[in-house]
């Protein structure tokens, strides 16, 4: 029987390994961003025989379960249908990769699926965005050499235990000059300092543009299967070309060997982000689904309820 507990930071050491089941080059199985956006999103976990489910409140959604990671779906499936029926409430499932989808449809063929496009991950070739090689990737190049010849003394690090006070100064001089009334963009700044402040328990992968000594950029991600994913990223427009020199940068850093691919994750609807982010011309839009089950309890044994 599922009981499910609020997501804490404490929980990351203990959890991190189930992430490896995944499967899937979407974001939202990855620490990162299952952490970092765990309190907007009332996240909570529970583990069941081996497995880790989520059930998370999205905004206009309500309850809905990511699929689980680690053991077999049957059983995942039952679960899950076990616990909506005990609360009388219909079966949600998101986010749903597209290659997932048939097989959950097949468990439970009475659902609806919606595809949510302002969700869709943008994955790209490790390659492409390393070098911005050939003519679809010439205007990238083309910003990336303007900052070679503007700014001379420039250099790129890994970020360490000693670089965050600095990190964090940058941050500040960032969200100063840069406010939207979002919740989420507020969400994201508040998750970026926790990154900072608790670097080694998110355990990311960091690193930082400088010109002559100073930060005007930083990214800091994570690695799953071949996948590098960019969860934060944040630099000072002030610069010409400065992003997609961090961008070229970080995945010339960090997408090494066994890694071919770089997820950028979703525009959330936003359409200056959508044109920036097709800009970089992606391999893929990686779908994402929601999927809802009406009578859960025709899915579950009769014990369970």
């Amino acid at each position: 029987m599922l009981e499910f507990h609020p997501l804490q930071l404490e929980d990351l050491p203990k959890l991190r390994d189930f992430f490896a089941y995944s499967g899937s080059r979407i974001c939202d199985t990855t620490p990162g961003t299952v952490f970092m956006w765990r309190d907007m999103y009332h996240t909570e976990w529970a583990i069941y025989d081996g497995s880790l489910y989520f059930k998370v409140d999205y905004p206009g959604l309500g309850p809905t379960f990511t699929l689980p990671l680690g053991g077999g779906r049957p059983e995942h499936y039952r679960q899950i249908a076990g616990y909506c029926c005990r609360r009388d409430m219909p079966i949600s499932f998101y986010p749903v990769p597209k290659d997932e989808l048939d097989r959950l449809q097949t468990a439970f063929p009475n659902s609806a699926a919606i595809p949510t496009r302002d969700a869709y991950d943008y994955l790209y070739r490790a390659e492409d965005l390393q070098f911005f090689r050939g003519k679809k990737l010439s205007g990238q190049r083309n910003h990336v050499n303007k900052f070679l010849k503007t700014y001379g003394n420039w250099s790129f690090r890994v970020i360490t235990q000693e670089d965050l006070p600095q990190v964090g100064a940058f941050l500040d001089r960032y969200a100063a000059g840069v406010d939207k009334p979002s919740a989420s963009f507020h969400e994201d700044l508040a998750k970026t300092r926790e990154v900072l402040a608790n670097y080694a328990t998110y355990d990311m992968l960091g690193g930082m543009l400088l010109v002559e000594g100073e930060i005007v950029g930083f990214s800091l991600g994570e690695i799953v299967g071949d996948t590098l994913f960019t969860h934060i990223e944040k630099a000072d427009r002030d610069y010409q070309g400065c992003y997609q020199m961090l961008v070229a940068q970080f995945a010339q850093q960090f997408a090494q060997e066994g890694v071919h691919f770089i997820n950028r994750e979703d525009d959330a609807g936003d359409l200056g982000l959508r044109k920036s982010k097709l800009s970089y011309h992606p391999v893929t839009l990686l779908e994402k689904y929601l999927v809802t089950v009406d009578e859960p309890c025709k899915f579950c044994d009769l014990q369970e309820k």
